[in-house]
């Protein structure tokens, strides 16, 4: 299945410009990693790409356009997860992960099918909350309620994965975690796209990665091609000194 294809991509919002032409193709089996400063318009282009917000210019996910696609199949074709992971029902962990199956005709987290149930258990696992099944969501911690809010996404089994700051909040050890869960998706044939601000997660787990600024696309391929030393400088206002960590130009 083909993955995520962007032609052309323009969204304005209350007469400014946020997008401007934006056109990138992420293969399925591959992870994308979005980069680029503060206001570079990485999330309206994920909730574009999600068909969450009108845009001008072409998106397609799987193979088809997301405006002849129907409500239904475009929530099981796409997976998307918000920056913000906020839970506003005291329901159980194991209850919102559930709500990843409606797409796929659930209408009772009391009265899972067998493939719900699977779907479900598997989240859980490797979210690693499954210890956190039977607790109130509303009162986790915050990197408790991200790894609730992935495993949700996941329960949905899209194939293609939109994924805006999945390791925010989280500790070292989830952040690894949850990017070594990203990749084995994307091994498994979907299409994962996540932005990110960490440049040293980019380079280790991204097949590809692009760069926004101001709205435009400036950079895109391979990590080590993408990032180099005067994109860096020129649009993170960044150099790399002799020990591989960053100072500030």
């Amino acid at each position: 299945m083909s993955g995520l294809i962007c032609t052309d991509v323009s969204v304005q919002i209350g007469g400014r410009q946020i997008l401007s032409g934006v056109s990138l193709a992420c293969a399925a089996g591959t992870i994308t990693a979005l980069l680029g400063p503060n206001g570079a318009g990485k999330s309206t282009l994920l909730r574009a790409a999600a068909g969450l917000l009108a845009c001008k210019g072409r998106i397609s996910a799987g193979g088809n356009d997301l405006p002849g696609m129907s409500r239904a199949s475009r929530a099981r074709a796409i997976g998307y997860l918000p920056q913000d992971h906020q839970i506003h029902w005291p329901l159980s962990v194991r209850d919102i992960v559930a709500l990843g199956r409606y797409p796929h005709g659930l209408s009772d987290p009391a009265r899972l099918s067998g493939a719900d149930a699977a779907a479900v258990s598997a989240a859980m696992a490797a979210c690693e909350i499954t210890e956190l099944a039977g607790k109130v969501a509303t009162r986790l911690s915050g990197g408790e309620r991200a790894r609730v809010a992935l495993a949700r996404v996941l329960a949905t089994q899209s194939p293609l994965l939109l994924a805006d700051e999945p390791t925010a909040s989280l500790d070292p050890h989830h952040q690894l975690a949850v990017m070594d869960l990203l990749r084995a998706r994307a091994r498994a044939g979907a299409t994962v796209v996540a932005i990110t601000h960490d440049l040293d997660l980019a380079r280790a787990f991204a097949d590809r990665v692009v760069v926004l600024d101001r709205g435009r696309l400036v950079a895109e391929g391979p990590p080590a091609h993408a990032l180099s030393p005067g994109l860096m400088a020129d649009v993170f206002r960044l150099r790399q000194t002799a020990d591989g960590s960053w100072s500030r130009i």
